[in-house]
């Protein structure tokens, strides 16, 4: 399978603030690279896991009904606020699109589920939308690019309609109601001509400027890993320190200047590091952080692992088998606020190529998906 670096030059839902009580929720059964403008940030390419991370029925299904796909995403699911499965999501990109697939617990297909709250969500082509949406945009929004189009139906039978569209290199998410008459439009920050990709770098490939930072104002750390960023062009260099309490982020730019993270647009401003209270990064406070201030999230109970001999056997045994030479990163065991066991977030790299894997304290793979 060809492993290449996922464009991803903004991420945001669907809906924003400002929409009536009656306007169309979010589509929580939805994760946000299948959801929103996915397409689009596919510029450079595709990042994949190995179909070996999939149930073996469902592997059997896609490998006779999905012809050349490339696997994303790969989830089990479980009943909104419980522990009880109802199957697995996987995300194929097909054709140059995300294709989301759902599977009931024993590996057939099955029907989208719907929502959280009883909501029946309908992925539509553009031959499916109602002749006055398709007017609408086309008047509105002439020459318009359509990346998803989905249709909302409630438990009371009232229906909605939501669309995405890319219009002179915005994206703009436009609302209707079940009549297909006009309701609200968003458009959403970030230009679509801005690549980031993300891969991941050994300490010796850092430029000696960083290295310099590293040991000097950082010496009390313990060095994770770093990723480099490339946003249009322009690299961007982010590195994982941890003290005995938390992660850390320290941004760079190519000069090995620290940096604020980079925007939407690719903007960069001083700054420095992101105190970060899980095992990623996460934009956050700039000011310079010291050894012991960053304090996992209340209730989270997080233990972050640097040392990969401390994972479960089980798990150990599966990442060998099904990454093969891959490089651990970092891994934090916490309980879900639906659980009563511990979960595994392992990050680890197979080359360039980072994954971000959770599983069950049994070893069981929960959730795998390949970053880029």
């Amino acid at each position: 399978m060809k492993k290449t670096l996922l464009s991803v030059a903004v991420i945001a839902a669907l809906l924003t603030a400002g929409c009536s009580k009656t306007a169309m929720t979010p589509d929580q059964t939805l994760v946000p690279e299948t959801s929103v403008l996915f397409r689009a940030r596919l510029a450079s390419g595709s990042a994949g896991l190995p179909v070996s991370t999939l149930p073996s029925a469902v592997k059997t299904y896609l490998d006779q009904n999905v012809s050349g796909f490339t696997l994303i995403k790969v989830e089990k699911k479980f009943q909104p606020g419980t522990t009880t499965a109802w199957g697995t999501q996987v995300t194929v990109l097909q054709n140059g699109m995300p294709v989301d697939y759902f599977f009931d617990t024993t590996g057939a297909p099955m029907t989208r589920p719907a929502g959280p709250r009883g909501e029946v969500i309908t992925r539509l082509t553009a031959a499916q939308l109602p002749a006055s949406i398709s007017s609408y945009l086309n008047q509105t929004y002439a020459g318009y690019q359509l990346v998803v189009a989905e249709s909302m139906r409630s438990t009371s039978g009232v229906e909605e309609f939501r669309v995405q569209i890319v219009s002179n290199n915005q994206r703009i998410d436009v609302h209707f109601d079940g009549s297909g008459a006009f309701r609200d439009a968003h458009t959403a920050p970030g230009n679509l001509s801005t690549v980031h990709s993300v891969s991941y770098i050994p300490r010796d490939s850092l430029s000696d400027a960083i290295k310099t930072v590293l040991t000097s104002t950082f010496a009390n750390y313990t060095y994770g890993w770093a990723e480099q960023h490339i946003h249009d062009g322009t690299p961007l260099y982010d590195v994982k320190l941890f003290s005995s309490t938390g992660p850390f982020v320290i941004h760079f730019d190519a000069a090995g200047a620290q940096v604020a993270p980079m925007g939407p647009g690719g903007q960069t401003t001083p700054g420095s590091t992101t105190a970060v209270t899980g095992p990623g990064p996460k934009p956050g406070n700039p000011s310079p952080p010291s050894p012991g201030s960053a304090t996992p999230p209340a209730g989270a109970n997080y233990q972050f692992m640097l040392d990969a001999t401390k994972l479960p056997s089980a798990i150990t045994a599966y990442l060998e088998t099904n990454f093969s030479g891959y490089t651990f990163l970092v891994a934090d065991l916490h309980t879900p606020p639906t659980g009563t066991t511990g979960q595994y977030n392992v990050d680890l790299a197979v080359g360039s190529q980072l994954y971000k894997l959770r599983f069950s304290s049994s070893g069981e793979l929960l959730k795998a998906e390949a970053r880029g």
